[in-house]
């Protein structure tokens, strides 16, 4: 009817001004025509029945607005039933003051006929959106606009952040023979929101293909499971919820589609008052938890209403939760109350105290109702310390009385062990969450400090240092700053043999030591250096360690004679050979190969090199019986043997040995095993300088063309006889239309294209961007500052990156982040020993560069003189030709 449709577009509108504005201001008759393409004249009509009804009513002046009235068609009983029961966001902390509007706003987004308007919440992390979600759908419960008190589904996108297929079977559900294994048909999580609520946490981390499936769903409310050709209707809201700027984390063709947009403050945005709040209410859960009334001391209280907080209430919260913890294991033998003093916290929340224009306590009440009750539907988030902790606590201290132990020896055993489980507690959020979570866990200027000191440790050690190793360093790094100023130091009965044993991860430590010095101006021990080099130590075994190569293949000596000849030509013994005559049965030869990969394995898994048969299926029974990574490639050649076996020596992982050999060894042998298809037209990548800069091109090519329309090949060889060779298998089976490369091999037939020319047409100022990566070079230039004390670190770095960028494009040289970080650091120790006057290494292929590479050398060298009259230095040939050898990977 036109009545109804009057109303509903009027009610949209002003549900718009309401959250865009804060306020409705009304709409116009003449607005409402031309947004409905009606005449004015029946538009008037049907805005008259309205005014009669009293489901509408209009303002005075001119011209005459209209506006939907509170108590609005069909919703009087549900209003009235509002008015007599409390609302759950009468509950809510700071529902008058900074939630006022975001509450109205997701009221008004519920309450929206006929099932409410898709709500996007938006907020830093921390600051509750899940918890809002949630009451969100509380409060449709208490509206009747949800009828099932479990229609809430919560699906967490980052869970399918680069698997928009695993997202479709999960969300939409599975049909029965959809894939291998899809035996019956399985409902997805969407059938729990069904006429009630999807929440989409973290929606940001959902790619564009994901964001995407889920258009039909909000446009139509259908959707189809992974394998069926049938639609299924559903009726359910949607809430977004994202911590990112929905400008550039969310298409704009998803963005419109939410038509309610809900912002949550931040901590720091709200009065103190609230924030006095929400203090009390999570002392008082943890009252109830631990079943003791809790006292907060007057400081520990000032410090949680001042301390910088940055992940917000989650953090809060997390805190809290951990300085209980810590009180209770002081009155675990107590029946008294548990007090909470300012000793319970950690460094960054005692620091609330120091601020000089604080918050005083004297003006904010804390009043604890230890009988207070609570909600256990209350969504638990990543910052909340288990429940389980305290009923650990209790049973552990059971046990140890029945074992005779003193109170003492309990609690401090007791202590140990909560300290680990606090420990592992950091530490999980740490491994599951983004940068800002890490950083939570230590001061984040200590976070800042050594991820820089990173660079230059990677430089001088001449490896990288994994994640691990940084965060264990950075937590051990924290907690010892903790310990020196309480005077508490422990002793390293090991320090003399860590220093012969790591001289260089040793001094790496001393350097570190000494900057830490310089920063919190106190002196490390030579005990706590020892400690240190052990974390830069630490990766070594891993790097020592090699891919076994198992050769295993029907008959007398096949396989034996492969292995044999691989380890003569490489004057090595490393493939070991298996012969599997033909009588031998299956299991008895899953058994050998078994034991002799666990007696030779070293660690970081084991390839096995077959022809046919059973034994390409070992390496799963043998992975599953063992718990050794072992991967399997068959149909392989001499060519293959001699290719993975080189590449373990060279210590490359075992996926990236499976990678080239199932595929690239097998165009330098024979070209045995599946061969390209050749439907496809294919592109050779190839580069003298390895096979990362090849594999680049590869992710570059796919990444503006399918998969579909051109098969790209990696070629990483140095040979040109053997690149040739490899080309004319290939060309055997494919169309050949291009090879991309730094060298010109001159095949008739095919068409080269020069690397420079391939960034600069192909990449345009994509790649200029991806080269000039901001991160990292903002991290150079504090490296620079902090550890190689340039004073003129960012003309410095300003004026190489500049020259580079030139040199890149002129001599067609491939500069990836890899290479560009040890550029930088090359160049910025470099710049230090010249201003220090110290001496420098000389340049074993002085005479090769001069001569080969003489227009680059020249264009560094005239490129660097006016660096070098700024900087009053001189760099020498030699000097020189170490840059150039970095550039072209001699």
């Amino acid at each position: 009817m036109k009545i109804d449709i009057v109303y509903n577009t009027l009610n949209a509108q002003c549900t718009k001004q309401l959250r865009e504005q804060g306020k409705v201001t009304g709409v116009s008759t003449e607005y409402l025509s031309k947004l409905l393409d009606m005449k004015r004249a029946n538009v008037a009509r049907e805005l008259g029945k309205l005014i009669n009804e009293g489901t509408i009513s209009k303002g005075e002046g001119r011209p005459v607005l209209y506006y939907v009235n509170n108590n609005s068609k069909g919703d009087k009983a549900q209003n009235e039933n509002l008015k007599q029961k409390p609302s759950v966001f009468d509950s809510i902390i700071g529902k008058n003051f900074s939630l006022k509007h975001p509450i109205a706003l997701a009221k008004a987004a519920i309450v929206y006929p006929p099932k409410g308007l898709h709500t996007l919440i938006v907020g830093e992390t921390g600051v509750g959106k899940s918890f809002f979600a949630k009451c969100m759908f509380k409060y449709s419960l208490e509206v009747n606009n949800i009828k099932n008190n479990g229609s809430f589904a919560v699906l967490n996108c980052a869970d399918y952040a680069n698997n928009p297929q695993l997202l479709l079977s999960h969300l939409f559900g599975v049909e029965k023979g959809a894939y291998t294994g899809a035996t019956e048909n399985k409902d997805g999580i969407i059938e729990r929101a069904r006429d009630g609520i999807l929440f989409l946490d973290e929606v940001h981390r959902l790619p564009s293909e994901g964001q995407e499936m889920l258009f039909t769903l909000i446009d139509e409310g259908k959707y189809t499971a992974l394998g069926s050709t049938r639609e299924v209707t559903i009726n359910t809201m949607i809430i977004c919820a994202t911590t990112e700027n929905i400008e550039s984390s969310l298409l704009k063709t998803f963005k419109r589609r939410i038509p309610v947009t809900i912002t949550l403050p931040s901590l720091r945005e709200r009065t103190a008052e609230e924030r006095a709040g929400l203090i009390e209410n999570f002392f008082e859960e943890e009252s109830k938890r631990i079943g003791k009334k809790i006292d907060v001391e007057t400081d520990a209280f000032t410090a949680l209403l001042n301390y910088e907080c940055p992940n917000n209430i989650g953090e809060l919260k997390g805190n809290i939760q951990i300085g209980c913890a810590k009180a209770f294991l002081r009155t675990m033998f107590t029946e008294e109350k548990m007090e909470i003093t300012i000793d319970d916290f950690s460094e960054e929340v005692r620091a609330g105290l120091l601020l000089s224009k604080k918050i005083s306590s004297k003006d904010l009440k804390l009043k604890i109702n230890n009988d207070a009750e609570f909600d256990d539907e209350y969504m638990e988030d990543k910052y909340s310390l288990s429940k389980d902790l305290y009923e650990f606590i209790d049973k552990e201290t059971e046990s140890l009385k029945k074992r005779g132990l003193k109170e003492d020896e309990i609690k401090n055993k007791i202590s140990n062990e909560v300290e680990g489980f606090i420990n592992n507690y950091l530490s999980s959020i740490n491994n599951n969450s983004s940068e800002d979570d890490i950083k939570r866990i230590v001061n984040n200027e200590l976070y800042d400090f050594l991820s820089n000191f990173m660079y230059l440790a990677e430089y001088k050690l001449k490896r990288n240092i994994s994640k691990n190793i940084f965060l264990g360093l950075l937590l051990h790094i924290d907690t010892f700053i903790g310990r020196i100023r309480e005077n508490r130091l422990i002793a390293n009965p090991k320090i003399d043999k860590i220093r012969k044993r790591y001289p260089e991860e040793f001094k790496i430590a001393m350097m570190l030591s000494e900057k830490l010095e310089q920063k919190y101006d106190f002196t490390v021990p030579m005990d706590e250096i020892g400690f240190i080099t052990m974390f830069f130590a630490a990766d070594i075994e891993k790097v020592e360690g090699r891919v076994t190569v198992i050769v295993a293949m029907h008959g007398k000596c096949t396989a034996t004679s492969m292995a044999e000849v691989t380890n003569q030509l490489l004057n090595e013994n490393h493939a070991i050979g298996f012969d599997m005559p033909l009588s031998m049965k299956p299991e008895v030869a899953l058994n050998k190969i078994e034991n002799i990969i666990k007696e030779n394995h070293e660690g970081v898994g084991a390839i096995l090199l077959v022809d046919m048969g059973s034994l390409k299926f070992f390496d799963k029974i043998i992975k599953s019986n063992t718990g050794i990574d072992v991967k399997a490639v068959d149909m392989v050649t001499t060519a293959t043997v001699i290719e993975a076996t080189r590449k373990a020596l060279m210590h490359q992982s075992l996926d990236e040995i499976v990678k080239s050999v199932d595929l690239e060894s097998r165009y330098v042998g024979n070209f045995i095993g599946k061969s390209i298809d050749s439907k496809k037209e294919v592109i050779i990548t190839a580069c003298s300088t390895g096979e990362g800069t090849a594999q680049k091109l590869k992710e570059i090519i796919y990444s503006k063309y399918s998969k579909d329309k051109y098969e790209v090949i990696n070629l990483s060889i140095k040979d040109k006889e053997k690149f040739k060779k490899a080309v004319g298998n290939i060309r055997k089976d494919s169309n050949i239309i291009s090879i991309i490369s730094a060298f010109d091999l001159k095949i008739e037939g095919i068409h080269y294209i020069p690397m420079d020319k391939f960034f600069k047409e192909f990449m345009g100022e994509d790649f200029e961007e991806h080269i000039k990566d901001e991160k990292l070079i903002k991290d150079i230039k504090n490296v620079y500052k902090d550890y190689l004390d340039l004073q003129k670190a960012d003309y410095i770095v300003n004026s190489f990156m500049e020259l580079l960028t030139t040199m890149k494009y002129l001599f067609g040289i491939h500069l990836d982040s890899e290479k560009l970080n040890g550029l930088l650091m090359h160049f910025g120790c470099l710049i230090q020993l010249l201003i220090n006057r110290e001496e420098r290494e000389g340049c074993n292929n002085l005479e090769l560069i001069l001569s080969r590479h003489q227009e680059i050398f020249k264009y560094l060298q005239d490129g660097l003189q006016d660096l070098e009259e700024t900087l009053k230095i001189k760099f020498t040939e030699d000097d020189l030709a170490n840059i150039v050898e970095i550039l072209i990977k001699l």
